[in-house]
């Protein structure tokens, strides 16, 4: 909704997952949702102190991160089927770079074997040597986002700040 959690019109309620008394206006509507409803936005009776209540939908993660609404198509995936954020898979490499033996890549990048380049120390000779031969072998190194990032076969959209809530009439 278009509108602050405080200004929501009349019959509107917050999605934060807060408890109504099941047998108040508002515990009587969330108690009247179809069961499927009540699955996929994890709309429970509990008992708080002896009394039962029911909760409104949450539209926030455990973190307290909103989730972005997006379209389902019901097949390979349902609604209240939560997906992590994530960015595209980014992938790179260099060959031939020099590298002190015994150095490591770190974060994105990583190491292929040895493609058995000249290495520094040899780079005036025709010779192939390998990591051992040479204090600067030559090695392909990788850049991977996936390796210090979630990513995705997508960019996750840009979102814009709204307030969750869901339409009770009471």
């Amino acid at each position: 909704m278009p509108f602050r959690r405080d200004e929501l019109p009349f019959g509107w309620y917050f999605r934060n997952g807060d408890n109504y008394l099941l047998s108040s206006p508002q515990g009587q509507a969330l108690n009247s949702l179809s069961t499927n409803y009540k699955n996929d936005h994890r709309i429970t009776i509990k008992i708080i102190n002896g009394l039962q209540y029911i909760n409104v939908p949450t539209a926030f993660a455990p973190d307290g991160r909103g989730f972005f609404i997006r379209a389902v198509n019901g097949i390979t995936r349902q609604v209240g089927h939560v997906e992590d954020d994530a960015i595209r898979n980014i992938r790179g490499g260099l060959v031939h770079v020099m590298q002190w033996r015994g150095s490591v890549p770190s974060g994105v990048f990583s190491l292929r074997p040895s493609n058995g380049g000249s290495g520094l120390n040899n780079r005036h000779a025709s010779v192939v040597c390998n990591v051992n031969d040479s204090d600067y072998p030559e090695r392909p190194i990788i850049f991977d986002a996936s390796q210090s990032v979630p990513t995705a076969n997508e960019n996750r959209v840009l979102n814009v700040g709204a307030t969750p809530a869901i339409y009770l009439g009471v």
